[in-house]
Parts: structure tokens; sequence; C-alpha cells
């Protein structure tokens, strides 16, 4: 895996500067905070691009595929999850090759893509890109479980599209007249795909990137609040983003006067239904920005600076075993405590397994040893990719008999 070099105007940013172009130089300055995912990422990234590197490009022993699938495992990130969503990597790159008619198509692994021409010194690795006949592929994998990505209009698979067009367009000419963007989630929602044609993209990129890009390059534009926020440097910070949020405070008094029925009922000032969802939507918002303040804030305590009405204090504490448990419970049965006090026995539950056996190997060793149950009731925005819950399908689910 080649260094990780990050562009102002990133591929993996775009969803948030398309919407908030003046974001980008609000925060360049400001300090990044990286996610505690991102070193499992990078790990499962190089896993990946070593499965598909042996098997595409780099044809290795195996000895030596080996020795060096077994140094990334020494990597502290490493779970054995990562195995089998790797796999499923290869899978959909061995698939999706084989789809192609005729001869083999083309494959390149983890490829600078420069989309330069629509954004400002735009550019981006792409993890796989496949060409042949009229058809360029680009597969994105992605190894996160938090939230699913969807490949439709994803403006990060575009610019690499746009990108990996400028590299090999001078070698294909104007063969290529289709792009086919892929995710591979195998935590979440698993894999992805959205066609479209090469003209719609570079229309894309002169009249939505373009502009946009142009007013992110110069820090100007109008600021943008929006669920993209959360991965803003200025997230905390922003104004803009504070001013939206505050709203919530300013719609109290925008509330319906009772009615005369009310009044006389004396039954109080009742929200609508249609109130309780818009402010349910801006609290989730709130929630976030609350987070984002609150790591902010401690961060700048420790870093000796005051926030108004705040401090920084000792949380709560662990205890453990001077030297170690056999040392400890050896001496406390020498004074006369009973070894069955001392150990906690429980069953492993269904998830724990998987994940320690890995997906695979649980199927094969678990077939038929387990159940699943539906889920309870919870609320989510409208945009969530699950079907609606039924009550009613829920009440007449067939019931198993001994």
């Amino acid at each position: 895996m080649p260094p990780e070099q990050h562009a102002l105007l990133g591929a993996s940013s775009s969803h948030r500067w398309l919407h908030c172009p003046p974001s980008v130089r609000l925060g360049a300055d400001l300090p990044d905070t990286a996610s505690p995912y991102a070193a499992a990422g990078t790990l499962a990234h190089a896993i990946a691009e070593l499965k598909a590197r042996r098997y595409f490009i780099e044809p290795m022993s195996a000895r030596t595929y080996n020795a060096r699938l077994k140094k990334l495992k020494e990597d502290p990130a490493y779970d054995k999850s990562m195995d089998d969503a790797t796999d499923t990597y290869l899978d959909y790159l061995m698939t999706l090759t084989m789809s192609y008619d005729a001869i083999q198509p083309f494959v390149a692994l983890e490829t600078r893509v420069d989309y330069g021409d629509y954004a400002i010194e735009g550019f981006g690795t792409a993890d796989c890109i496949v060409i042949g006949g009229d058809t360029l592929s680009v597969v994105d994998y992605k190894n996160g479980a938090g939230v699913p990505v969807e490949a439709e209009e994803n403006s990060q698979m575009m610019l690499y599209a746009l990108g990996a067009l400028k590299v090999y367009g001078p070698i294909y000419g104007n063969s290529i007249k289709w792009a086919r963007l892929s995710i591979v989630q195998p935590h979440a929602g698993g894999i992805k795909e959205w066609d479209t044609t090469v003209d719609s993209l570079r229309e894309w990129g002169e009249t939505v990137v373009r502009p946009a890009a142009a007013l992110a390059w110069e820090g100007r534009g109008d600021f943008n609040p929006g669920e993209w926020c959360q991965f803003c440097r200025a997230r905390a910070q922003c104004t803009a983003r504070a001013a939206k949020l505050l709203e919530l405070e300013q719609q109290k008094g925008a509330v319906p006067a009772r009615s005369p029925a009310q009044e006389r009922a004396d039954t109080g000032l009742l929200l609508t239904d249609a109130q309780i969802g818009d402010v349910l939507k801006r609290a989730l918002e709130l929630e976030c920005w609350v987070k984002d303040l609150k790591d902010y804030a401690l961060t700048a305590s420790l870093a000796g600076r005051e926030i108004a009405g705040w401090k920084v204090v000792e949380g709560r504490g662990s205890r453990e075993w001077s030297n170690g448990a056999d040392s400890a419970f050896a001496e406390l049965q020498a004074r006369g405590v009973n070894e069955a006090l001392l150990w906690d026995r429980k069953p492993v539950s269904v998830a724990a397994l998987e994940k320690t056996l890995g997906k695979k190997q649980f199927a094969e060793l678990a077939n038929g040893l387990w159940k699943k149950s539906p889920g309870k009731p919870t609320l989510a925005p409208e945009t969530d990719p699950r079907k609606p819950f039924v009550p009613a399908e829920t009440a007449f689910q067939p019931v198993e008999t001994p």
C-alpha cells in the first residue's frame, strides 16, 4: 500500500466540500482527530491488497504470501473478521473480471488517479480499476460496519472514475462508454453496484464538481451545515453549524396556541406529530454536535486552555491484580478463599464466537445450532435503508412447535 497522502479537495471528503465549499479552507489548518477505526481500516486494506495482488498482479509462492500475511496479522489492529471480509473483496473482484466478455480485462490495484481537470489538485487512490470492452469498473473496499455506504451517485467513486478516465483515456480512446462503481462493505450491507455512462460522469464533473471545487479552493461560497459536518475538522467550532442547531432553542415559541376546547379541558400545550418529527431530526444533529463540543473541550483543556465553566477531572479508575491473576488467586486460596469464587464461567455469545472463528468456519461448525430473534422496534430516520417495521407482520409470525 502506497504512503497515504491527502488532497485538499480529496475524493473521500467530496461529499462535504460539494455541499459546503468554504468548510475546506475553514478547517485546513485545524488538527485532524483520527477515528479509532482508522488503523483497522488501513490494515484491512493492506490485507485486501495483498490477496488481490497475488491473484491479479504479482504471482508469489505460498511461502512468500504467508510470510507477508503473517507480518500484517501481527499488527495490533488485526481482527480475525478481516480474513473473511477481505476474501469477500477478492471473490467479488474475481467474479467481476470474469463477467467481462472475451479477453481478460486490465486490472490495476491501489492506483493514484488525478481528477484535477474538475477540482484543483484533486487526486485520490482507487482500490481497484478494471477495464475491458466498453466498461470501466472502479471498486472500493470499506472495512467499517457503522454506516452502510451506497454506490449510487457516490461522489468519491465518481471522482475516482473521472480520474481513471483521465489516466487510461489516452490508451483506450473513446471506447469506454460505461462506468460501474462498486462498494464492497462486508460488515455493512455487502456489495453495492451502480452503473452510469461516461458522458453523465463528465457532465456531473462540469456542472457540479467544477463550480463547487472552485469555491472550495478559494474558501468562498455559503456554509451549509448538514450530516456531512461529522467529517469536518471545524465541526466543533463552526459558527454556521452552531447557528443552525441552536435554531432548536428559537423554535420553542413557535408552538400552536391552545384551542378553546383545550383551554376548557385544561389539557395543556401539545406538540403535533409533525413538530415532534422535526424536533427529533434536529435533536439527532444536536446530539452529534454536543459530542463534538465535548471532545474539543477535553482536548483543549488537556492542552492547557481554559473552557469557561468546565474543568478536567480524573474519571473512574479500574483495579487489577498486582502480579497477575494466577499469583493473586494462589495467595487467596492459601488465605482460605474457595477457588469456585475466583472464576466466573459464562457461555460465549453467537456473535463473539463468529468473530473468533471467522464467518466461514463459524458457518461450517455452528450450522443449525443458532437462531436469530427479531430485534426490538426502534426509531430511525426515513432515509434508513431498513424496511419499516409492521407490527401486524410480527404478530402473525408462525410459532415454532417443539
